[in-house]
């Protein structure tokens, strides 16, 4: 059985992206497989700072709308295997 961790607030600027970032990749590094999931469609940049935005081509929309799996829209980390992204949309 996996664990859920759950970063959240209503406002912005609070640490949500850099708390998020920083507790996936040493998860990541210890060796447990991590999988991100950015929901803040409005100004997603979880990307960013996983240093994954070049590569994050599909979003968790995508894959709702079954316009691809989840594999295919989840991007795997070059440095750590074990950490993947799942972004959200871009604002239109």
């Amino acid at each position: 059985m996996g664990t859920a961790i759950v970063v959240t607030s209503g406002k912005g600027g609070t640490g949500k992206t850099s708390i998020t970032g920083g507790v996936a990749g040493s998860l990541a590094r210890l060796g447990h497989s991590v999988l991100c999931i950015d929901m803040d469609i409005g100004l997603r940049n979880l990307d960013i700072s996983l240093g994954l935005s070049d590569r994050a081509l599909m979003d968790f929309s995508d894959v709702l709308a079954a316009r691809c799996t989840l594999e295919q829209a989840a991007v795997t980390h070059e440095q750590y295997p074990t950490l993947d992204l799942l972004t959200a949309p871009m604002a239109d």
